[in-house]
């Protein structure tokens, strides 16, 4: 039978790393219950605590890792998002020099936010809470890669549409997959301009299942309604290629074309999107593209 496990937030990582000792070992189908620290571990109480250092210990924790029992290379997770349950307050924050606008910030701000019920309190602004999960990964072959980083493992990848009611698929590069999850933000704007979205404590409910023999290249993601590509690299264009690519080849898998159908068609009907690029050139810009489910499973034939 299928279980539930409960994970606290001190068990946190700040790199996918095999080397860590797994906190948790888990069945396929399994359940799991995890408490997530805010991307700065809980350091960033008030209005006056300012982004004027890195913290000691790293960005962007993940909690994990757990070791799901009979996962080899070659195979894949899939991870359901059920549910995310927000801490009542999180930040909004911008450092001097830093994200997308750096040109323009000249100074350090820091702003904590309200979370009543199904919208934030910014001052006298409300807008609406739009949970979503920045860090979700297994551990790479080799050495590991830091929590604030995305790549084929997944990672740092801030795709907003990785959020209650995904599934969200990665490729295991270990034996045991080392799945870690963290960075949870309670809304983000498409790019995350600041570096930094509405950063919060959370508890995520996820279910993982393991896809033996399903070997996939990068990390893929479903909604009801799309499926999802992504991609990452310093150059945007490169970052947005990557997902393309990644679309163009499962398009030509599941719907039978060629490429030049696919192609095609991507042109007309598919949304290549960038998910985060607030250090282009010196962090990996982060991408999608998305595809709706009924054009995908409908065929090209």
């Amino acid at each position: 039978m299928p279980r539930t496990h409960h994970l606290s937030r001190q068990h946190l990582v700040y790199s996918l790393d095999q080397a860590h000792p797994p906190a948790l070992e888990i069945d396929p189908g399994d359940t799991v219950v995890l408490e997530t620290y805010d991307a700065r571990t809980g350091s960033i109480q008030r209005d006056e605590d300012l982004l004027l250092h890195p913290h000691p210990a790293g960005s962007n924790p993940a909690t994990g890792p757990i070791r799901v029992r009979g996962a080899e290379p070659g195979d894949a997770l899939c991870v359901e998002i059920q549910q995310i349950d927000l801490a009542p307050q999180g930040f909004l924050a911008v450092k001097a020099g830093m994200g997308l606008l750096g040109h323009l910030a000249k100074e350090f701000a820091t702003r904590m936010v309200q979370i009543e019920g199904e919208q934030v309190r910014f001052g006298a602004l409300r807008f609406p809470v739009r949970p979503m999960v920045g860090v979700i990964g297994a551990a790479p072959s080799g050495e590991g890669v830091s929590t604030g980083f995305a790549g084929p493992h997944g990672g740092n990848m801030d795709n907003r549409y990785i959020a209650p009611g995904s599934k969200v698929y990665l490729p295991i590069s270990v034996p045991g997959a080392w799945l870690g999850i963290g960075d949870v933000h309670g809304a983000m704007g498409d790019g995350e301009i600041t570096f930094i979205g509405l950063e919060i404590c959370a508890e995520v409910t996820a279910r993982v299942e393991l896809l033996k023999g399903k070997e996939l290249r990068r990390p893929l993601v479903e909604t009801s309604e799309c499926w999802i590509t992504t991609g990452d690299h310093p150059d945007p264009a490169q970052a947005l290629r990557v997902a393309a690519e990644e679309m163009v080849r499962l398009m030509q898998e599941r719907m039978e074309l060629s490429f030049a159908e696919a192609y095609m068609l991507m042109s007309g009907a598919v949304d290549v999107q960038i998910c985060q690029c607030c250090g282009p050139g010196e962090f990996p810009v982060t991408t999608r593209a998305m595809i709706s489910k009924k054009l995908l499973e409908r065929g090209g034939r």
